[in-house]
């Protein structure tokens, strides 16, 4: 297998009902509050340090240690606001995705081209509340999305006890969900899929350039794209604080050429993806969330 990295939770099955307890409560500040204390319990684990350090020694190559001590607080703290507001979004409701009018007039344009749209996102900021945002496009709506079965993390729909508003593609069959993407796209659906991390066989992605090194990035979303003559849009969410309105961006819009089946013939389409998301750590440099060594083995 390809990826080095797992979606379970670190967290025990207990604190998740807890935290949920309190939400329902009333007292989401409160669990707020505790996250300071609870990132900094977590920071005496030399794992966590660990993981954190491979983004952050692409990031800020020059900090010292403790300055990196400190960077490295400050990424999963944000990281477990984002994760406390996703909670609260579907436990009460009240953190909302609102696009401007602006980016609203993209997606239509861009969705009214084919009656089909690509959503390209990372694992960065609030990604993981972000098909909310499309409510506002007619047609179906799906996730390319693997649940580890120990994963105890909920979605939020599961918190809120209703129906999904996305459907889910599981890309752990033997052609990794592109089929099942295909066919979803050629029906008119949109369908989101995240662009930084390879799922499957060694053969599923190409090496680009990112901070300064060579990681590996999924090309088949650039292979289905070109072959149905559907659009792409990069689109990031920004986080911007505790309960405030999360933002909602299009880094980039493309189409991609249909240049056959060899991989490396998509590397340029990869890239830019790249480029999107170097941009957007170099703007948010604590919303990146990859806890893995993306650049192992690339650069050896």
């Amino acid at each position: 297998m390809a990826q080095k990295w797992t979606s379970k939770s670190r967290s025990k099955v207990f604190f998740h009902k807890l935290l949920i307890f309190f939400i329902k409560a009333g007292a989401a500040n409160l669990c707020y509050f505790s996250l300071y204390f609870i990132v900094a319990f977590y920071l005496l684990l030399p794992s966590i340090r660990k993981n954190s350090a491979h983004y952050l020694n692409r990031r800020f190559p020059s900090d010292g240690r403790i300055k990196r001590f400190f960077r490295t607080y400050r990424l999963n703290l944000t990281f477990g606001k984002i994760l406390m507001d996703r909670a609260v979004f579907g436990l009460i409701g009240k953190t909302k995705i609102v696009p401007t009018l602006d980016e609203k007039n993209k997606f239509f344009e861009l969705y009214s081209k084919n009656n089909a749209l690509i959503v390209l996102t990372a694992h960065c900021g609030c990604w993981q509340i972000a098909m909310s945002a499309f409510d506002f496009i007619e047609g179906d709506k799906f996730v390319v999305y693997h649940r580890d079965r120990d994963d105890i993390d909920k979605h939020i729909h599961e918190l809120a006890g209703r129906a999904a508003p996305v459907q889910f593609i599981d890309p752990s069959d033997m052609f990794g969900g592109g089929i099942e993407v295909m066919a979803r796209l050629s029906k008119g659906a949109v369908v989101s899929m995240m662009g930084d991390r390879t799922f499957g066989s060694k053969n599923s992605g190409v090496l680009v350039n990112f901070l300064g090194g060579r990681v590996e990035l999924p090309f088949s979303v650039y292979r289905i794209a070109g072959a149905l003559n559907v659009p792409i849009a990069v689109v990031f969410f920004p986080y911007g604080g505790k309960g405030k309105k999360i933002d909602f961006f299009v880094s980039d819009v493309f189409f991609v050429k249909d240049k056959g089946r060899l991989k490396d013939s998509y590397i340029e389409d990869a890239q830019k993806f790249a480029d999107c998301l170097e941009d957007f750590v170099a703007k948010y440099p604590y919303q990146f969330y990859n806890y893995f060594n993306m650049w192992e083995e690339k650069n050896d």
